[in-house]
């Protein structure tokens, strides 16, 4: 499913635990892709703060944000976070940096259910939301997100091509 804020189009990723086979790392790319998306919809509505407000942009986010980070993190974990430990079965340091990630989506969730609050506010034209806290929250969230999923990326790649002994990252 496609969707789109402010003429971006943001997506869901196929569910990772679907009969056919999906390669984990193309499936993660696409969905940093569709959360860079998302990052890119959330920092337009933070630059409208506060005399250009798209009131139906942010009661769209509002609807769609929860669900789809809460998605993606799923697959990730069921697809990305399996084939890891396949690979690494043994690596100590590889399973407690999956348990960070994994806290860390958790972090997100909940940050994610509070811009749900928020932005359903400014959807509604409620008066009462404070421009300059919901950009600064909407700024704190996608900067989280972009700064985790480059991490991520370094990680990976650098799980990927080092040798047996070496740290993860």
């Amino acid at each position: 499913m496609r969707a789109k804020i402010n003429g971006r189009t943001l997506g869901t990723r196929p569910p990772a635990f679907t009969e056919s086979p999906v390669e984990p790392l193309s499936w993660l790319a696409g969905a940093h892709q569709d959360q860079l998306a998302l990052c890119d919809s959330l920092e337009a509505i933070a630059d409208s703060l506060p005399d250009e407000i798209n009131r139906g942009t942010c009661a769209y986010a509002a609807k769609m944000i929860g669900p789809m980070i809460r998605d993606l993190h799923a697959g990730e974990e069921r697809l990305v976070f399996a084939w890891i430990k396949q690979r690494f079965p043994d690596d100590t340091s590889v399973h407690a940096l999956l348990e960070r990630l994994k806290y860390e989506h958790c972090e997100d969730e909940c940050f994610a259910e509070e811009l749900t609050e928020m932005l359903g506010h400014l959807g509604a034209a409620d008066r009462t939301v404070n421009a300059e806290t919901a950009g600064y929250m909407l700024r704190g969230f996608f900067t989280n997100v972009r700064r985790h999923i480059r991490f991520e990326q370094e990680c990976l790649r650098s799980m990927l091509v080092r040798r047996s002994g070496e740290t993860p990252c």
